[in-house]
């Protein structure tokens, strides 16, 4: 019987032209993806670094105009600059922000509103924007929605002296009594004087109404408002944190409203 030997077959001819394709092609995709590249990465580069450029450049001009208004408190000059800034720079919410505050003092509450809701808009973490609409809003009597940017930004930076302040009116001497909290009052009272290491006197007053306004006798509230100034000015006691509420952005303490009755 006659062996016969087995071959391998061979593959078709075709198959070696396709994968001659296939790596030419893949060769001719990475000619055009180098170029790209090096071209990508210093773009990148160079519009990262423009933006902080950027950034650095609008933070100098808030600075200027922040300054004058320091010294002059023209707030109606202050005002139009920023609107002029708030033109050019159009996605800055510090510039918004200022623009809010400022639009608060001029007597235009609407629109600075508008122009703190879209500074959130830009940067919802930005604590400073939620405490200056927190007071805007308790300025026009909204205490329920200045309680709740007063929270934010307090939810964002836990040494702000000055929500604590305004949110401890609100919550001592709201007439809506769905609004009051003395246990909060008492406490973010307390915050707002120890924060700032008892230099600011409307932070005094205000827990020194929030405790009168606690249902006790004249002589007891003052007793007791006494006491506690003691012991949150003691430098011994007293918190070493502190946050600057000065600033075109931030505004007049509140405590403008009359207390409620005693009953």
């Amino acid at each position: 019987m006659r062996a016969t030997t087995s071959q391998k077959p061979r593959r078709p001819w075709r198959s070696d032209v396709t994968r001659l394709q296939q790596r030419l092609a893949f060769r001719l995709l990475l000619v055009f993806l180098v170029p790209v590249a090096v071209i990508a990465v210093p773009g990148v580069y160079a519009y990262r670094l423009s933006a902080r450029v950027r950034e650095v450049e609008v933070l100098e001009r808030v600075s200027y105009v922040d300054k004058i208004f320091t010294d002059t408190k023209n707030a109606h000059w202050a005002r139009t600059q920023y609107e002029s800034l708030a033109v050019r720079y159009p996605g800055s919410p510090r510039i918004l922000m200022r623009l809010g505050a400022l639009y608060q003092e001029d007597g235009k509450p609407d629109a600075a509103v508008d122009a703190l809701q879209r500074a959130i808009a830009l940067d919802p973490s930005d604590w400073e924007v939620y405490s200056t609409l927190s007071y805007v809003l308790l300025s026009q009597n909204r205490n329920e929605q200045a309680i709740e940017a007063g929270e934010m930004a307090l939810a964002r930076n836990a040494a702000d002296a000055q929500t604590y302040n305004n949110l401890a009116w609100i919550y001592g001497t709201a007439p809506d009594p769905r609004f009051r909290n003395a246990a909060k009052a008492r406490d973010y009272a307390e915050k707002a004087v120890s924060f700032t290491r008892c230099r600011q006197d409307e932070y005094r007053k205000t827990l020194a109404d929030v405790s009168g306004w606690s249902g006790q006798d004249d002589r007891a509230a003052a007793s007791l408002s006494s006491a506690t100034e003691r012991r949150l000015c003691d430098p011994r006691f007293a918190s070493g944190r502190e946050t600057d509420t000065t600033g075109a952005g931030r505004l007049p303490i509140a405590t403008a409203s009359p207390l409620p009755e005693k009953r």
